[in-house]
């Protein structure tokens, strides 16, 4: 089957194939529409004759005549994660009223598996990347930044001047599920989380740590760490041991953690909330449907999204101002 070109669709079309040109490579606008300078009519008719020829425009090509390639990249640890898979829905919605593409990837919180990703990304010639680093991922990092391929960190932080950043108040978040507890009367209250050191992880324990030291408790804070991988049974045995020492209150800080805990109780036969309190971390069905229902942090996925495609586009287009951003979680009680 012979491959269909521009000058088949302005032949077609009875029009430029300058003009054909413009319109296959115009912007829309945030309903969809084109924005250029076409005449509508004419314009609508362009794109009938290229749909109706089977046209596709040529992105290798365009980008080599452009130097542009129009095209975002986005590497979380597990897109299939509901908070990463929220916030990259977003950033694509968000990308695309700007006309780009993204690239989505994983990296399984593996610093040698985000190396390859970035590999293959850097050969679709990405104008920017949005990432939430891997643990030990730095030197990975620095090699993107000496390629001078603007860079936006969401979620977690590692150094560096040259990245733009997209963070969450994790310090204030940690507090906040801290003097909640507090508030209900709980004094002996410890948290769980993971020992990735992801720095999302480290600022919601010191927040905690210091609600427990400003509430004259922080003699009985602690923080117990599970194994990513074997968060379930790490997380029963956890909480073997709390019960015991009398524990009657956890923070769990990842919608994964708090899975487990659940879990965990159910297990032990412990009771949700008379012999067990719970601050959890993001959304979902189980907080809202469970009877009384469970108080949780609430991080704002769109404004990630959005403001990270926002920081990432000034970057792009030379802007050094605004690259970092602090937004706020809000706490849902009972």
């Amino acid at each position: 089957m012979k491959k269909i070109t521009i000058r088949d669709v302005a032949r077609e079309a009875g029009v430029s194939i300058t003009l054909v040109s413009f319109v296959m490579n115009a912007k829309r606008d945030e309903n969809g529409q084109l924005d250029c300078c076409v005449n509508k009519d004419t314009a609508k008719r362009v794109l009938e004759v290229a749909r109706r020829l089977g046209y596709r425009r040529n992105q290798a090509a365009a980008s080599l005549r452009s130097g542009r390639s129009k095209t975002l990249a986005v590497i979380t640890s597990d897109i299939a994660n509901p908070f990463f898979a929220e916030i990259c829905r977003y950033i694509e919605n968000t990308a695309y009223v700007s006309d780009y593409t993204v690239i989505m990837a994983s990296s399984d919180e593996k610093a040698e598996k985000m190396d390859k990703l970035i590999d293959t990304i850097f050969g679709y010639n990405v104008e920017g990347l949005i990432v939430a680093p891997s643990p030990g991922s730095e030197n990975v990092l620095q090699r993107v930044l000496d390629t001078n391929t603007p860079t936006v960190l969401i979620d977690r932080d590692v150094k560096g001047d040259a990245f733009g950043r997209v963070m969450v108040d994790n310090v204030n978040s940690g507090c906040m599920a801290a003097e909640y507890l507090i508030g209900k009367g709980h004094k002996k209250i410890e948290m769980v989380s993971y020992d990735l050191g992801i720095s999302s992880f480290s600022d919601r324990e010191k927040g905690y740590m210091n609600a427990m030291k400003k509430a004259g408790l922080g003699s009985l804070a602690n923080v117990r760490c599970a194994s990513y991988d074997n968060v379930g049974n790490d997380v029963v045995n956890i909480f073997k041991d709390a019960v015991k020492r009398g524990v009657d209150a956890f923070i769990l800080p990842t919608k994964s953690l708090s899975v487990a805990g659940f879990k965990a109780l159910n297990s032990l036969g412990i009771k949700y909330p008379d012999d067990m309190d719970f601050v959890c971390f993001d959304e979902s069905d189980v907080y809202e449907i469970n009877e009384p229902p469970v108080a949780h942090i609430v991080q704002p996925v769109r404004e990630i999204g959005e403001k990270a495609v926002e920081v990432l586009l000034n970057m792009i287009a030379g802007k050094k101002e605004g690259k970092d951003v602090m937004l706020q979680a809000k706490l849902f009680g009972e």
